[in-house]
């Protein structure tokens, strides 16, 4: 049955006439919507004639918010995004990160914890906005929970309907045993206000895009890095990179904590592991960064396979690191001794939970080899 059956003709226009562009986007893109996309984009469409309907008739209440949700590389951003594109409404797209780097940067400068201070945060983010679009919805730390719970309340207040994209559903949320009862009563809430949408398509697109299909024009910097290992100089070269210099270090404070470098050109920030990812960083560190820095080289990355290499906080902000680099589009460069094979079991290591997430966005870069030419680098992820 088509989702705009026995609504006003005005809104089945608008159905049709989303539903039809992102059916286009995708055609031009070089592929066509798989049944799970489809049903995701049907709603989507739908939702978007209700948000237009309620702008002619602002009495009625919003629609409900979407919640849509799968494993990685299954088209849920590329669908949030066609979507918005075409969607008529005063509208705002933030991803998580650049989400709670918002809020903490509100509440700079005023009393910790200032309920106050994190509502007013909360409630710029909202002010004149529709609908607001979320990407990369997750929660691994219960304070960042707390946020979470502030956003969907004002959101509810204020007449604001949500569309946010997962890895995860709800139910898994903050899956950390000790604070996931916690976070238990923000999960109903979500599932109380959302419609919960799945996207379970059989393939990662990043990692085996169909034929024909373009790359996403978001991430041609990202996919011009490359996996070195195990970073000899001959590598190295072939790239243009070259090993700075004792002299060449720096320490950098890109928001209140020190970071030593091993060079900071005015375009390439070369970083090492431990350093970067190792001490007490942050993500609004590697945000503030990456507005300076287009090109990184983190070298000395631990192998995977040896999850032990680093701690649990380590591996986890360069998870937020890959996160960050990969939403920004910024070239990436890493360069370790051992195997960097992001294809291993996290379950039971100190590697992140959300592995799979980053595995897929690094199989987007080439690997290089010591014997190889350039000619014969191979994709990442085979």
């Amino acid at each position: 049955m088509t989702p705009s059956l026995g609504r006003p003709r005005g809104q089945r226009d608008t159905v049709r006439s989303l539903l039809e562009g992102m059916t286009h986007d995708a055609v031009r893109s070089g592929f066509e919507l798989e049944p799970s996309q489809r049903e995701a984009a049907e709603r989507l469409a739908t939702f978007g004639a209700q948000v237009t309907g309620r702008r002619r008739a602002l009495h009625r209440k919003p629609p409900r918010s979407l919640y849509l949700h799968g494993p990685v590389g299954r088209g849920k951003t590329w669908l949030m995004d066609s979507f918005s594109a075409r969607l008529e409404a005063r509208k705002r797209r933030v991803h998580f990160h650049d989400f709670f780097r918002s809020l903490h940067g509100g509440t700079q400068g005023l009393e910790s914890g200032n309920g106050t201070a994190i509502q007013q945060s909360v409630g710029a983010l909202l002010d004149g906005v529709d609908v607001l679009f979320f990407d990369e919805f997750h929660v691994h730390d219960i304070g960042d929970g707390m946020f979470i719970s502030r956003l969907l309340r004002t959101a509810a207040q204020r007449r604001v309907s949500l569309v946010v994209t997962s890895n995860y559903a709800p139910d898994d949320l903050l899956p950390n045993p000790l604070w996931h009862d916690h976070f238990l009563p923000t999960i109903e809430a979500i599932k109380d206000m959302m419609d919960v949408v799945e996207i379970y398509g059989a393939s990662d697109f990043r990692r085996y895009p169909a034929a024909g299909t373009h790359p996403a024009t978001g991430t041609v910097a990202f996919r011009s890095g490359r996996i070195i290992s195990p970073g000899t100089r001959g590598q190295l070269g072939r790239l243009g990179l070259f090993r700075p210099t004792s002299s060449q270090g720096r320490v950098l404070q890109p928001t209140t904590q020190p970071i030593v470098v091993k060079n900071s050109d005015p375009d390439l920030l070369w970083v090492g592991f431990e350093e970067l990812c190792g001490g007490l960083t942050s993500t609004s560190d590697f945000l503030a960064l990456a507005e300076t820095f287009r090109t990184w080289v983190i070298d000395d990355v631990p192998s995977p396979t040896e999850g032990d290499a680093a701690s649990a906080p380590a591996w986890q902000r360069f998870s937020n690191v890959v996160d960050v680099l990969y939403d920004q589009d910024i070239t990436l460069f890493l360069i370790g001794a051992g195997p960097l094979d992001w294809d291993v079991e996290a379950s039971g290591s100190v590697l992140p939970v959300d592995l799979a997430r980053i595995a897929s966005r690094l199989s987007l870069l080439s690997r290089s080899h010591p014997d190889e030419t350039p000619e014969r680098e191979e994709t990442a992820g085979s």
